[in-house]
């Protein structure tokens, strides 16, 4: 009977040693997933204060080509714009400086 007993004994103490080394592992897997959500939180909290300000920036934009279209010389705008990328009334010269000063 002394050998069934030390046998129970044995068997209890292998399945403690078990539960102790799975609670370990899983505190050490919440801890690390608790480490990889901060980070992330910290990355996505930037990122959306970048995007706020590009918000803003494009909001502001907005505002101030809505007051040129409404506006009296929006075809001077327009047509500083198209000069700007290379556009020209139809009849007009243009001449390029190819002067390398510059």
């Amino acid at each position: 009977m002394k050998a069934t007993a030390e046998s129970k004994n044995s068997k209890k103490a292998i399945l403690r040693i078990v539960l102790i080394a799975l609670f370990v592992l899983l505190a050490l897997y919440c801890t690390v997933m608790l480490i990889k959500n901060t980070a992330d939180i910290s990355r996505l909290k930037a990122q959306k204060e970048e995007l706020d300000s590009q918000y803003s920036q494009q909001v502001e934009e907005n505002e101030r080509l809505e007051g040129i279209v409404n506006s009296d010389d929006k075809d001077e705008y327009i047509e500083q714009e198209a000069r700007e990328k290379g556009y020209v009334k139809e009849g007009e010269t243009v001449f390029y400086n190819i002067d390398e000063s510059k």
